[in-house]
C-alpha cells in the first residue's frame, strides 16, 4: 500500500506569519491608551484653531501670543470637588519640572467661565503659585471656549446646570487630560493629568518635541 503523498509547507509561511505578527504588535502599540510614541513619531492630531480669551489678569491672550510655543493645556473649574486639585497639582510639578526652559508655556482653560472670572481665577492661581508670566489662566464666553475644547483639543466638557441631577455629578463634566501643543500650534498628544506617569510621558514629549524642531 502506497504513503500517500505528503503536502510540502508553502515557502511563504514563515514570512506571512511574521508580518501577522509585525502588525499585531503596531495595532496594540497604537491604540493602547496612555502611550506616547516615541521620537520623531509624535502624531500630528489637529491644528488649534483661532481663539481670544482674557487672561486672569485682564489680559487677552490669541493663539497668536502662543506661537514659536511648546505648550500644555489643562482644563479645570475653580470649585471643583474632584480631580480638578489634583489635575493643577500636576501643573505645578510641571511648572517646577520646566522652570529653565522659557520655551515652554502652561495654559489652564476654565472649564465653568460663569464663575470662573478673571479675579476669580487669579485667587486660585495665586494659591497654587502660578507664575504670571510661565502659566496662564483662560477664560471667555461659554460656548467658543466649549467649541475650543471639545473641537479644538478634541476634549469633553458639558455644562451640567438645568440638567436633571445625577448622583456624584458635577455642575461641569470635563476631561481630565493634559493636551501637549506644537509651537506651530498642532495637537501632539494627550496625557493623563491627575498623575505622576502622565507627566513623566509629557515630560519625555516635550523633548522629543525641541529636538524636533532644532533639526
Amino acid at each position: 500500500m502506497s504513503t500517500p503523498p505528503q503536502s510540502r509547507p508553502s515557502p511563504y509561511r514563515w514570512p506571512i506569519r511574521i508580518l501577522a505578527l509585525v502588525i499585531l504588535l503596531l495595532a496594540v502599540r497604537f491604540l493602547m491608551p496612555g502611550r506616547v510614541s516615541p521620537a520623531s513619531e509624535l502624531r500630528r492630531i489637529n491644528i488649534v484653531p483661532p481663539f481670544s480669551l482674557t487672561e486672569r489678569s485682564g489680559k487677552t491672550i490669541t493663539n497668536h501670543d502662543l506661537v514659536g510655543k511648546i505648550w500644555v493645556a489643562d482644563f479645570i473649574f475653580t470649585t471643583c470637588p474632584g480631580p480638578c486639585p489634583l489635575i493643577t497639582a500636576s501643573m505645578v510639578r510641571l511648572q517646577e519640572a520646566v522652570a529653565h526652559d522659557p520655551h515652554v508655556q502652561l495654559v489652564t482653560f476654565t472649564v465653568d467661565p460663569q464663575d470662573d472670572t478673571p479675579p476669580i481665577l487669579a485667587a486660585y492661581a495665586d494659591k497654587f503659585g502660578a507664575d504670571p508670566n510661565r502659566w496662564w489662566f483662560l477664560t471667555g464666553a461659554e460656548k467658543p471656549l466649549y467649541d475650543l475644547i471639545q473641537n479644538g483639543f478634541y476634549q469633553a466638557v458639558q455644562d451640567n446646570r438645568g440638567q436633571p441631577p445625577e448622583e456624584g455629578q458635577f455642575i461641569v463634566t470635563h476631561s481630565t487630560k493634559m493636551v501637549l501643543v506644537d509651537a506651530g500650534g498642532t495637537v501632539r498628544g494627550f496625557y493623563d493629568g491627575s498623575g505622576a506617569e502622565g507627566r513623566t510621558e509629557l515630560l519625555k514629549s516635550i523633548q522629543i518635541l525641541e529636538k524636533e524642531e532644532k533639526q
